[in-house]
């Protein structure tokens, strides 16, 4: 869990709180079966998924009903049948294992505009997946990105980043646990 961010269950809700945005996830028998991201004002809720990945590639997450992740331990590895269940999700690597290539399948998704200036700074700065994590407002003036327009939205883009890891991990967690007890 991310300092500042503390979690609350709420008639059967876990919410994780942070200062930015809040994170719901429903639990069920087996374990989350749904993730909602919802944005600052608490008495109007905009639900809104979790991204689930990079590209429709190989290193992206194959999922196969909207809304849902699910995932092995990660010392279990994931069968053929196991995929073609309803609901079972192959999961890209985490982004802090990300390279630069992935990085930029990532802002190509996800800042289509500006795309080829963006990837362009981030080689040369050698933004992997944990460098991209740590961004800030500053670090990206440094690299460059002069409109704070645009370093606005680039931070966004990697806090939504951070809150899907956030929730991976929570879902990691959970459903190890439950695969544990009797």
């Amino acid at each position: 869990m991310m300092l500042g961010q503390s979690p609350h269950l709420i008639g059967g809700i876990l919410w994780i709180q942070n200062p930015m945005r809040a994170v719901h996830c429903n639990l069920s028998q087996n374990g989350i079966d749904h993730q909602v991201c919802s944005e600052d004002v608490p008495s109007h809720l905009e639900e809104v998924c979790v991204d689930p990945g990079l590209d429709d590639d190989g290193s992206a997450f194959h999922d196969q009903s909207p809304g849902f992740q699910r995932r092995s331990p990660p010392q279990r590895s994931v069968s053929e049948s196991e995929l073609s269940r309803p609901g079972t999700v192959k999961l890209s690597k985490p982004v802090a294992l990300w390279s630069q290539q992935d990085v930029c399948k990532w802002l190509k998704k996800h800042c289509p505009n500006q795309h080829q200036v963006y990837s362009d700074s981030f080689k040369q700065h050698d933004i992997t997946g944990r460098a991209l994590m740590r961004l800030t407002d500053r670090k990206l003036e440094r690299m460059g990105i002069m409109q704070e327009s645009q370093r606005q939205f680039i931070l966004q883009q990697v806090l939504q980043l951070r809150v899907r890891e956030e929730v991976r991990t929570l879902q990691l967690l959970t459903q190890a646990s439950l695969e544990s007890s009797p």
